[in-house]
């Protein structure tokens, strides 16, 4: 009885050849340069020599240097990796190394299936480890794949510039759909009126930012939200960081039967109330609206998430509370740069998808220290990466928290359009009811129900 023997390791896919076929050409022909670095990242390469040489080829093409084995190996002795990438006459070697440039493209998209493949591999590879730890749920591993597998395919697309020929046309055709809309919102309606006379809507691809100092009903805002849009066919998710689903399932339902929430909880209700209670239940019952509470949430898990819902049920809003809740999921060196890329991501995956995010964000305690207390966005928590990333930003104030004496403030709310990326920015006044956490439009003269 023979044995086999023990199995060779198998190598990870790679082609050397193509990788010395595109640092050649790079040498040997600068235009290439162009596309082959639109194609390829350092890390693409499977040899690290090949890495720190595409590296200092492409910081050499950007500051519009010379491209040989001299200044390549200048700026590779400069950065202190001349050893690591195969001495200077291993440079020599490679301008050798391929007579023409005109397979360069082809080769350069061989590297990078490698590199997917690569990828693929050692993201299987760390599944399937903490599979065999069993330490976490299932459905945290599924999410996790799903998600970094997903990052792949959205690193891998390339943009290209597009023809006014055919942009001209596609926005004449929107411009059109907006003429025959009339009054109607462009966006997903917020129901709330003059809101919308501002917006137009909540816009596909827009990062909305609501800020607020706690207490003053952002959450609340934020499903009365939901409950407007939705109730216009608007599917929607809202990741809660905060509360239970149940919690956000019952603020909801008491809001839109206005219904008192803290009667409800204690459980003194009239008939009623029990019965606009059970309307609405009935009513959302038939909507598209998710409620995700999952703890700690991370951003691969947020987007991961996000995209199932809107491949799977076609939603048209995602909505998160709060902002300063999430994780990046990665390490980083400060708070302000996780906040950075956080919001950074978020816009992303607003112009990925093709729908409005809306995210809750707190406001620093600078707003109560002063004796105007109406928040300005300087009041943003890290603000600096948020303010340049949203393309609207809202804050909501009411004044009657700070001077709860004042008759002539009950109920009142301002939301402030502190920015809007492409329209007016202004004041809009809201009505607040707090006993069943519900916002109305201000000329609605809505009152509760009895």
């Amino acid at each position: 009885m023979t044995g086999s023997g023990p199995e060779e390791p198998r190598a990870v896919p790679h082609n050397l050849e193509a990788e010395k076929s595109v640092l050649s050409s790079m040498f040997i022909h600068e235009d290439t340069c162009v596309d082959l670095l639109q194609i390829l990242d350092p890390q693409d390469f499977y040899l690290q020599a090949h890495q720190h040489i595409f590296r200092a080829i492409r910081e050499l093409y950007d500051n519009h240097k010379q491209l040989d084995p001299v200044t390549v190996g200048d700026q590779l002795e400069k950065q202190g990796v001349l050893e690591q990438a195969g001495t200077r006459g291993y440079l020599y070697t490679l301008v050798e190394f391929a007579p023409t440039a005109a397979n360069a493209h082809h080769h350069a998209e061989i590297i990078r299936s490698k590199s997917v493949l690569r990828k693929l591999i050692e993201i299987a590879t760390e599944i399937a480890q903490k599979a065999y730890k069993a330490a976490e749920e299932p459905t945290d591993l599924l999410d996790e794949a799903e998600a970094r597998i997903l990052e792949i395919a959205r690193d891998r697309e390339v943009g290209e510039p597009q023809p006014m020929e055919d942009l001209i046309w596609e926005t004449y055709k929107r411009i059109e759909s907006y003429r025959n809309r009339g009054d109607a919102p462009t966006g997903v309606p917020t129901g709330f009126h003059d809101l919308d006379e501002y917006t137009s809507g909540l816009q596909p691809g827009e990062l909305i930012i609501i800020a607020a100092r706690p207490s003053m009903g952002k959450t609340s805002f934020a499903l009365n939200l939901i409950e407007r849009s939705s109730a216009k066919g608007n599917g929607a998710v809202f990741f809660s960081l905060e509360m239970t689903s149940t919690q956000v399932t019952q603020n909801m339902l008491c809001a839109a039967a206005q219904v008192d929430a803290h009667k409800m909880r204690r459980g003194f209700i009239s008939q009623a109330e029990q019965a606009r209670l059970q309307e609405a239940a009935g009513d959302f019952y038939k909507r598209k609206v998710f409620i995700d509470d999952t703890p700690a949430l991370t951003l691969l898990n947020l987007r991961s998430k996000a995209r199932r819902l809107r491949q799977k049920e076609d939603i048209k809003l995602i909505v998160i509370d709060y902002l300063q809740l999430l994780h990046a999921g990665t390490r980083v060196e400060s708070r302000q740069q996780e906040i950075s890329l956080i919001s950074r991501s978020l816009k992303g995956l607003a112009k990925e998808l093709e729908i409005p995010v809306v995210a809750l964000s707190q406001l620093n305690r600078g707003v109560e220290q002063r004796d105007n207390h109406r928040p300005r966005m300087s009041d943003l928590r890290e603000s600096g990466a948020i303010e340049q990333d949203a393309d609207v930003i809202m804050m909501l104030h009411r004044e009657e928290y700070y001077k709860p004496e004042n008759e002539e403030l009950r109920g009142l709310a301002e939301l402030i359009l502190a920015k809007q990326r492409n329209g007016p920015t202004g004041t809009v006044k809201l009505r607040f009811f707090r006993d069943y956490m519900r916002f109305e439009s201000f000329l609605a003269q809505s009152e509760p129900v009895h």
